[in-house]
């Protein structure tokens, strides 16, 4: 076969409007003949193609009963372990807090100047919140003013 009908063969193969009979011939020729040196990457393509297309995948072996009952009978056991050291180590923590003084205060006067700057604290916070909500009206009015335009 001619070089200067391979090579428009390519192009058109490139482009994806070759037929399933022009690809076969591009398969057929560089399978078969000698390839020019700037067509070499072509001939490895079409060859690694052909010698695929012959393979087939290998089945995966079926996983038996028996070692599914295993996994099974070892999560379980793993399962059981976690819960029982998730209860051991929660019951131990929860006793420690309850023995523990945890900075309660005794006197009520002090009780209630620390309420009051813990209040004032998120008072604070919430106005520093409050605030920003200026903008959010702004973008409304805006919005409002574009609607009734239209």
């Amino acid at each position: 076969m001619e070089l200067s009908k391979i090579e428009k063969l390519l192009e058109r193969y490139e482009e994806g409007e070759t037929s399933l009979a022009e690809e076969k011939m591009l398969r057929e020729y560089f399978l078969k003949e000698e390839v020019p040196e700037h067509l070499r990457s072509y001939q490895l393509m079409f060859t690694f193609s052909a010698n695929q297309a012959g393979k087939r995948l290998e089945s995966t072996p079926a996983v038996s009963s028996h070692n599914r009952k295993n996994w099974y009978a070892w999560s379980s056991i793993a399962a059981i372990l976690i819960v029982a050291l998730g209860i051991f180590f929660f019951n131990d923590s929860s006793q420690r807090l309850n023995n523990n003084d945890l900075g309660t205060i005794s006197e009520e006067e002090i009780a209630l100047e620390k309420a009051k700057e813990t209040l004032a604290m998120v008072s604070q916070f919430m106005n520093e919140g409050k605030s920003d909500l200026v903008y959010l009206k702004e973008f409304n009015n805006t919005k409002n003013k574009i609607i009734q335009i239209d």
